[in-house]
Order: structure tokens, then sequence, then C-alpha cells
């Protein structure tokens, strides 16, 4: 694809202080050549299972797309792929069923996933391509409290929410909070291990007001999602938040079985999930 663009110009003086440009006729034409890449399958493999409440309720499962040329806005989804998940303790292999309604592969049942002492191998067919990934259930502190609190960081106009949860002395833990908004924060618990640890988090006033309620959720994640995570936030922080669209430079932790050079974006994550609501009151 090319983009043109046309130029010729002559600066006139008509004052001391007014500049007008001036268009002539003759134009040069600019020819940018721009790379279609060949499109990547896209794996969002993302599964929050908050165990605390009954029945344990699933958000997310797996999303396929298309990578697409720099022009094309729209992102391709792919529904007839066959995707398993397979629970490597037992051995057993689930199919996960595609939803329109949600456009995510996702389990009949929930609960297999939950279980922390098994891995579990999620492997995907598509196009005469195997994609496989292997992870386990991560789990998390539950969240205590989620309070209003009174202070400001950047201007009077913000709005604190003071977070606190009670951290496992037993496990090096990774934490993902999600605060809506495409807003998420993300820590690991070296320097509070095993203790009950606090935080505030800032709203800007653009993005919440009085009487708005606001869910804030805690995820389980591990060591090389954390790392990953960090890199795809710097890498989208123009592109609508970190899960809009995954950048075409960030490799996760699936890989391509049948052609590992042609490798897949995205990621594959369970984790143990854990959400709080309040309303802004003030």
């Amino acid at each position: 694809e090319m983009l043109r663009s046309l130029v010729g110009s002559e600066m006139c003086i008509r004052d001391r202080f007014l500049f007008i440009l001036i268009l002539y006729s003759c134009e040069e034409v600019i020819q940018v050549d721009v790379v279609n890449t060949t499109p990547r399958i896209s794996i969002d493999g993302h599964f929050n299972l908050f165990t605390q409440e009954t029945p344990v309720r699933l958000d997310g499962g797996v999303r396929l797309t298309k990578s697409s040329d720099y022009f094309d806005l729209s992102v391709p989804l792919i529904t007839d792929a066959t995707v398993t998940i397979t629970h490597l303790e037992s051995g057993i292999t689930y199919p996960l069923i595609y939803r329109p309604d949600t456009t995510f592969y996702i389990p009949e049942n929930p609960l297999i996933l939950t279980d922390f002492n098994s891995d579990y191998l999620l492997r995907i067919f598509y196009k005469g391509e195997i994609f496989e990934s292997k992870t386990s259930f991560i789990p998390v502190a539950p969240i205590q409290s989620a309070i209003q609190g009174t202070k400001t960081f950047r201007n009077k106009d913000e709005t604190e929410i003071i977070i606190s949860f009670k951290d496992n002395a037993s496990r090096d833990d990774y934490y993902l909070f999600d605060f809506g908004l495409d807003l998420y924060r993300s820590f690991e618990d070296r320097f509070f291990q095993g203790k009950e640890y606090g935080f505030s988090y800032f709203y800007n006033s653009d993005e919440v007001s009085v009487g708005d309620t606001i869910t804030i959720k805690s995820h389980g994640i591990e060591k090389k999602y954390f790392t990953y995570f960090e890199n795809i936030l710097e890498l989208s922080e123009d592109r609508g938040g970190p899960f809009q669209s995954i950048p075409s430079s960030s490799r996760g932790n699936i890989v391509n079985k049948t052609n590992p050079a042609q490798y897949p974006l995205g990621y594959f994550l369970i984790s143990e999930s854990d959400e709080i609501s309040l309303i802004i009151i003030e």
C-alpha cells in the first residue's frame, strides 16, 4: 500500500507578522512503502476464576484472532479452531467450546481449571498447525477491603481508593490489579511477603464521579507473566489498553509446534481471582 502526499509550496511575506503558505500547481508525489507482514495468530488465553463465589465464576477464556496489516482497522476473529485443555495430573483432555456472545473458547465446567497441584496444557489446532502452551493455576490472596480515602496524588480532583490484603508467606506471589477502564497495576510481594499490605490507587476526575460504582479485581499471575505484562503495558500505552491489541513485538509462552519460526502472539494464563466493589460518595 502506498501513502500519497502532495507537496510544493512557496512562502510569501504579506507583512512583518503574517505568513501565508501558497500551494503551487506543480506537485510531487511521494511514495512510502508499508511492509505487509505475514499475518500471525494472536492467542489471548486468560482464564480468571473467582473461587470465592458459589458457583465458581469464570471470566475470559481463549480468544483467537489474526494480526492484520498496518492500515486494516479490523481484527479478524478465528471461530473454527479446535481448542482443548488437558489436566496433566489426570491426563484428561477437555474440549473448549466457542461462545459467539463472548468471542471466547471456554470449558463446559470451569472447575476443571482450579487444581493448584496440576499443570494444564492448552492445545490449538488451526489450518494444519498446532499451537501449545503449559501453565498452572496461580493463586491470589483475597482482597480484604477497599475504601475511599481523602488524599490526592497529582491534583485535587483525584479520588483515592485504599486496597488491602494479606499476602501468603509460603510462596512468592505476583499480583495484577484491574481497576476497570483499562487501568492496571502489577507488583510482586518481595517487600511485604506474608504481611498485610495496603496501597492507594488514584482515579482522575474524568474516570470516576460521585455515585459511580467501581469494581476492583485482583488476579494471581506467574513471574514470567509479570515481566510479559510490564512489557505489554509499555508497548501499548497509546493503543487503548493492553488487551485491545497485542503489540507485534510481544512474544508470550505459546509455541507453534508445526512451524516454530511462525510463533503466535499472546499468553496462556490461569488465575485465581477476587473482586470488590464500592460506591464513590464524595
